[in-house]
Formats: structure tokens, C-alpha cells, sequence
């Protein structure tokens, strides 16, 4: 019983149009409305003085499917997009159905002229004769064949409408404040520059500017040399991964292995690095690190993002764009579209960890090296997707809304500007222009990353002078504060773009949101809040029950300043607005800063337990800032394997990758070395080794104590407990051993 309910219930959904009874839907309407608009849909007049038999024979079998009372005729009607519902209140989207536009297929047996003839009172209701400039070759054509051509129609009003009236008036007025979007199909004879040069010349008295994109069944991308390399390369990986895969699980590099004569070569250990079983343990690894805060704010940060532009593109799909702006003034959408500032958290991320991972390699420090890693580890990744975008990619999709879509964000801005991705500053580009246009936030992160050295050598370096070591901090930071505030009122920019109509909005983009002198203010105070971290650690230094409370209500003042105040600032290019442009991004790294430190080295609260927890550290590790040279690993855990026993026992803060069956050194305590007489204790430590103090080393599961040069391995669950209080100047030392 419930199965036959159910399918009366589908008939009555998929009964054809002439057993509806909505008085809008009836036979007698339809045809009225394609009587006043059928020649905005179909060219029914051909060229003053044409002579192209293409366009004629366009004319014709669009005349036919103007006039034709036969089911096919109906079909193609019933598939342009016609009048929206609440076009008054701003619904500009009329589709139509390309899928039944493009399942006509009509053959027209005889002459074109006996079909045209068949139809003569139906030509004098559209005001059309038979006296027309038609090619007489194409006229006695016998037996013509077309198929249906969906076609997508774009207009937009550039100046106000006349006072002609007429039929175009109702189509041209809801072109108003956005651009609307119809969709008409067409026999596939009509080329899309004939339809477009056809529809232009109707709306000549309006000033409404009108594009055209067409799509059928004929239309296809061929495969390029370029794709198929693209896809070579893409097999040979996945090849690569499996083969790793299956060889890892057959033979793993054990310490058994590593320690034989016959064990795994550089070459083996080389190729797991793409086993999928290897690189699944390090992602699900259990973290113990003090910074883990940071994986939580990565996920929240990307999870804001990805909600925020999965939002925005409603406006390419939305039948009303309108329902977007009046979702732009409700207080309850403001967090989700003004997620401009997790953009910022990345950045704040990205040089806290710069920061942490530069002070442990003072002493081997190498330009050339520093910039190196970090480059081979963003941009082959980074190519690889550009690739497939610019070349796969258009082939997984169909229709004109897709291929427009493509050639707009992809096909173009990639074939003039892709090679500026591979150089890392194609946020330069102007914002219709770039190539994956997300991947800007890279290229200025990128820029930042060049600069950051010159000022964190400065300031670690130069004890002596503490003017030196901060100035270049204050010249850079002023300039980040005043520079956006004065392209704000030279522009007259709004504080986000989220709040503004669209010229604003471009003119944003181009000049202030990819410019890295605008978004370096977040990337500053990421810097100072690594030096920060240091000076605490190295001093002991803790936050107070008091310190806490009022700098975590001030952080709550602004993070709602920033992600409120855009929608009360008046208008574009004040003094407000540029007051926001300037103070916003600091203000917000600021409160990152608290509530990095105060988990760290103060009291944290509820959010900053949650943010702490262990299940963001997978999602956290896919996150592309997330391996930002090993940083987290420099600040969180050892990674370089321990030397052979025997040899003296010196471990660093490497990024090297531990391979299978060699000594793991990972830690999580932040506790300097502690120095009694001629005894140096080494423990399980992250924090990075003061200049001038003893040099720390770590082993996952013995504490190394030196006596009069001679090694001696403590039992793995031994305590340091016997230390001159008095040579106590850093946090306790908490100690943790693991069994090898």
C-alpha cells in the first residue's frame, strides 16, 4: 500500500504541463508569453544583406521552432528559462532545463519552405511573413536535421532604462541591480556569436550590456598533450604509493634491518616515505606536545573558511541573489561571512612556528637552506594541483554555467598567469587574473617568510643592544599600521568586502586584501609571540590569575570588534574604516598571542582545553601551513635519529625524519638544561637551547649523564631529583622516559 502511494505520488509530479491546472501554466498563457518574448529567445530575422547560409538556416529552423505547435516545439519553449517568481525582490536567475534542451532532436522531411508555408498563421501571430531576405538555396534545402542548443544568456543594465516599452522592457528591467541570467533553447544550426549579435541589436534602446555562452551535445574538449602528461605523471604516483605501500608491509625497515649488514638502503627508506601505512601512523601518531593548542586552531581556522566561501558561492547558483545581502545585514550570518580573519590565524601560525624553528638553528643557520626546504616543500605540491586544474579538470564537468565557470577561474587566468604560481607572487595579479586564486594567501606568506630572518637574527642575536633588536620589529610594524590605514582613505575602501557593493569590492581585492605589506600585521605579532614564548621559558616565567582574567576579557572585546564592527562602520573610505584596515589584524594576532601563552605558560581555560585536544592533531597535520619547515616538530619534538651507541650522544632539533628501527628521540618538555658541577642532565626536551648555555641532547629511553667523561646509562624510569636549588632559574623539570 505504502509503495503504491508513493508511486501515484511520483506520477502526479511528472504529469506534463497540459494536466496542471496553475492558471500561469496553461497552454493559452505559454503561448502568449512566447508570442511578446519568443524573438529575445530565437533569431527570427536574418541579416540586412546576409548572404551566410549558415545564418539563414539558423533563421529558419528558429522560426520553426518558434511557430511549430509540435511536441518538440513545446519541449524547446519548455526549456528556456522564462519569468522568475519575485523578480521585484531581486530573483534574476531563469535557467531553464539544459538536460531537456538538449534531448530534442528533430528531423523536418521535405523543404524548409513547405514547413514555413504549413505554418503561415502562426507566422502572422508573431508578426512574422514570408517575405523575408532568406536565402532561396536555403530555403529549398530537402530533409534538414537539427538538434537542440542550450544557450545561457547574461545581461546586465549599465545605464537606466528607456521609455521604448515593448516586450524587452519586462526582460531588461530585471537586469536592475544584478545581472540577470536567462537560459534559451536553440537549434544547434545557430552559431553563438550569431544569437548573441541577434539579441544585442533587441536591446539597443535599453543599454544593457549581454554576453552568450551555448552548450551541446557536439561540444567536447579534446585531451592536450598536457593532460595526458598530467595523467601519466598521476599514475606513476599512484604507482609509487602502492608499490611503497606493499613493499613496506612485506619488508619494513626494522631496527633489526637498519643494523644488519644486508639492511634497508637509503634508496628503501626513500621509497616508504610514500607508504601509505608509514605516512598513516604519522598522521594518527599521538602528539604530547605543550603546542598542540595550535593544531585546534588550524582546524577552527580552516573549518571557518571552508563554511565561509561554501556560503559565498550561493551567488552563483542562487535564484535571488538578494536573499546574499539581506543575509549580509543580519547579525546572525556576520560570523560566517567576515571570516577574513582566519586567514590571519595562519599567518599568526605560520611565523609563531617561523619563530620557534629559527631559534633552535642559530648556530647552523643557513640562508640558502632556510629558503630552499621551504620552497621545495610548498610549490611542487602546489604546481601539481595547478596542473590538474588547468588541464583535467574542465573535462569533469558539462554546460554552459561549468565552462563559463572553468574559463573565468581557471582556463584563462591559468594559461597567462600560471607561470607566476611557481614564483610565488602571483598575488601580485590582479584578483580576475590569478590562477587558483586561494593559493594568494601562499604567495604572501611566502614574502613574509623571506623577511622574517632579518628580523629574528637581529633580535636573538644581538643581546648587547636592545634598541637594535627591536627596531627593525618597530619600523616594520609601523609601516603595516599606517599603510593600510592610507590606502583606505586614498581608495576609499571599506573595512571588508563582505560589506560593499561590487566596484568596492574589486578595488579591495586589487590594492589591500593580497598585498603583503597589508597583511603583514598578524605575520609581525606571530613573530614577537615565538620570541615571546622564549623569554618565558628561559626566565620561568607564568601568567598571573589576574594577568589572565583582564587580558582574556580584552580578547573577547576584540574579537568581537573585529568580526561585528564592519557591518556598523557608515561607509567606505572613513576614517573608521581605515581605523579597522590598520588595527584589525594585529589586534586579532594579539589575541591569538594570549591564547597561545596563557595554555603554555598560564591558566587555561575551557577553549583553550578544547582547542588542545588530541583529535584536532590529524586534521591539524593535513593543513598545507601545518609543515611550515618542520617548525611544529622544532618546537614539539626531536626528530633526528640518536648516533650509534657507543659514539658520544648528541641529538639537535632536526627535522629529518625518523626512519623505521632507528632510535626515536621525541619529548615534550620545555625544561633547559640544569648544570650541577661537571654533570650536564639531558632529558626529553623541546625548548630551544639558549646562546651561551650547555647544549641540551635527548634519547627516547635513557637520561645520558656525563662523569669525567665517561657515559652512563640511567635505568629507564629514573627521576632527576638531586639539583642545586640555587642553579634553578627555569620551569621544574618534568621527565618522561619511553621503552624502546
Amino acid at each position: 500500500m505504502m509503495m503504491m502511494m508513493m508511486m501515484m505520488m511520483i506520477m502526479m509530479i511528472v504529469l506534463p504541463a497540459s494536466a496542471i491546472s496553475i492558471p500561469g501554466h496553461r497552454k493559452e498563457v505559454l503561448d502568449s508569453l512566447r508570442r511578446q518574448l519568443g524573438k529575445h529567445y530565437y533569431p527570427t530575422k536574418a541579416q540586412q544583406g546576409s548572404h551566410d547560409l549558415a545564418d539563414n538556416l539558423c533563421v529558419v529552423h528558429s522560426i520553426l521552432a518558434l511557430v511549430s505547435t509540435q511536441s518538440w516545439s513545446n519541449t524547446m519553449w519548455d526549456a528556456s528559462g522564462k519569468v522568475s517568481d519575485g523578480v521585484g525582490l531581486g530573483a534574476t536567475e531563469a535557467r531553464g532545463d539544459p538536460h531537456l534542451c538538449l534531448s530534442v532532436s528533430v528531423a523536418l522531411p521535405g523543404t524548409l519552405t513547405s514547413h514555413l508555408h504549413h505554418y503561415e498563421a502562426q507566422l502572422a501571430s508573431h508578426n512574422l511573413t514570408l517575405q523575408q531576405p532568406l536565402q532561396q538555396e536555403v530555403l529549398l534545402q530537402q530533409d534538414t536535421f537539427f538538434r537542440g542548443k542550450y544557450c545561457l544568456v547574461t545581461l546586465r543594465k549599465e545605464d537606466s532604462v528607456g521609455q521604448s516599452g515593448g516586450s524587452w522592457q519586462a526582460v531588461s528591467t530585471m537586469a536592475g541591480r544584478y545581472q540577470h541570467t536567462y537560459g534559451t533553447c536553440v537549434p544547434h544550426t545557430c552559431t553563438t556569436h550569431f544569437l548573441q549579435e541577434w539579441l544585442q541589436q533587441q536591446q539597443q534602446e535599453t543599454g544593457t550590456s549581454l554576453t552568450v555562452t551555448c552548450h551541446d551535445d557536439s561540444h567536447h574538449h579534446t585531451w592536450t598533450r598536457s593532460d595526458l602528461s598530467f595523467l601519466l605523471l598521476t599514475v606513476v604516483l599512484v604507482a609509487l604509493v602502492a608499490a611503497a605501500t606493499v613493499h613496506d608491509a612485506a619488508s619494513p625497515c626494522t631496527q633489526v634491518t637498519l643494523k644488519s649488514v644486508c639492511g634497508c638502503s637509503t634508496g628503501v627508506r626513500l621509497l616508504h616515505c610514500f607508504s601509505l601505512n608509514r605516512n598513516w601512523s604519522r598522521l594518527t601518531a599521538h602528539s604530547t606536545t605543550h603546542l598542540q593548542i595550535l593544531d585546534g586552531l588550524r582546524v577552527i581556522s580552516m573549518v571557518w573558511i571552508i563554511m565561509a566561501h561554501r556560503y559565498m558561492l550561493f551567488l552563483i547558483s542562487v535564484a535571488n541573489p538578494r536573499i546574499i545581502t539581506q543575509h549580509l545585514g543580519d547579525w546572525r550570518y556576520w560570523w560566517v561571512f567576515n571570516a577574513y580573519p582566519a586567514v590571519d590565524t595562519f599567518f599568526f601560525i605560520s611565523a609563531f612556528l617561523v619563530s620557534a624553528f629559527l631559534k633552535t638553528r642559530l648556530k647552523e643557520f643557513s640562508f640558502t637552506t632556510f629558503y630552499l626546504q621551504r620552497y621545495l616543500r610548498l610549490v611542487p605540491a602546489m604546481m601539481y594541483v595547478t596542473w590538474g586544474c588547468s588541464s583535467v579538470l574542465r573535462h569533469l564537468g558539462s554546460g554552459p554555467v561549468w565552462h563559463s565557470t572553468y574559463h573565468t577561474m581557471f582556463g584563462r587566468p591559468c594559461a597567462t598567469t600560471g607561470w607566476t604560481n611557481m614564483l610565488l607572487i602571483n598575488n601580485f595579479n590582479h584578483s580576475d587574473d590569478m590562477c587558483l586564486g586561494h593559493l594568494w594567501s601562499l604567495a604572501v606568506e611566502w614574502q613574509l617568510f623571506v623577511v622574517a630572518p632579518l628580523l629574528l637574527l637581529p633580535y636573538y642575536r644581538w643581546h648587547q643592544s636592545q634598541l637594535g633588536r627591536l627596531l627593525p620589529f618597530c619600523a616594520c610594524l609601523s609601516v603595516t599600521l599606517l599603510l593600510p590605514a592610507a590606502l583606505t582613505l586614498l581608495h576609499h575602501l571599506p573595512p571588508t568586502p563582505s560589506f560593499s557593493e561590487l566596484p568596492a569590492t574589486r578595488m579591495y581585492y586589487s590594492v589591500y586584501y593580497t598585498m603583503p605589506w597589508c597583511r603583514a600585521g598578524s605575520y609581525l605579532v606571530g613573530l614577537a609571540a615565538g620570541c615571546l614564548y622564549h623569554t618565558m621559558i628561559a626566565h620561568d616565567l607564568t601568567l598571573t590569575p589576574a594577568c589572565v582574567r583582564a587580558c582574556g576579557w580584552a580578547c573577547v572585546v576584540v574579537v568581537v570588534g573585529v568580526l561585528v564592527s564592519p557591518s556598523f562602520i557608515p561607509a567606505s573610505g572613513t576614517y573608521w574604516a581605515a581605523l579597522y584596515s590598520s588595527l584589525a589584524r594585529p589586534a586579532w594576532a594579539g589575541a591569538l598571542t594570549f591564547f597561545v601563552i596563557s595554555t603554555v605558560r598560564g591558566r587555561p581555560g575551557v577553549l583553550a582545553w578544547l582547542a588542545s585536544r588530541q583529535v584536532w592533531a590529524p586534521l591539524g597535520r593535513l593543513s598545507y601551513y601545518n609543515n611550515n619547515n618542520n617548525a611544529s616538530k622544532a618546537t614539539s619534538h626531536s626528530t633526528t635519529p640518536i648516533i650509534e651507541e657507543g659514539e658520544e650522544k648528541a641529538t639537535s632539533h632536526s627535522t629529518t625524519p625518523i626512519m623505521e628501527g632507528e632510535e626515536k628521540a621525541t619529548s615534550h618538555s620545555t625544561t633547559p638544561i640544569i648544570e650541577e658541577g661537571e654533570e650536564k642532565a639531558t632529558s626529553h626536551s623541546t625548548t630551544p637551547i639558549m646562546e651561551g648555555e650547555e647544549e641540551a641532547t635527548a634519547a627516547s629511553t635513557t637520561a645520558i649523564l656525563e662523569n669525567g667523561g665517561k657515559a652512563i646509562k640511567s635505568a629507564p624510569t629514573t627521576h632527576i631529583t638531586e639539583v642545586k636549588k640555587t642553579s634553578i632559574t627555569h620551569m621544574p623539570l618534568t621527565y618522561g622516559c619511553v621503552s624502546n
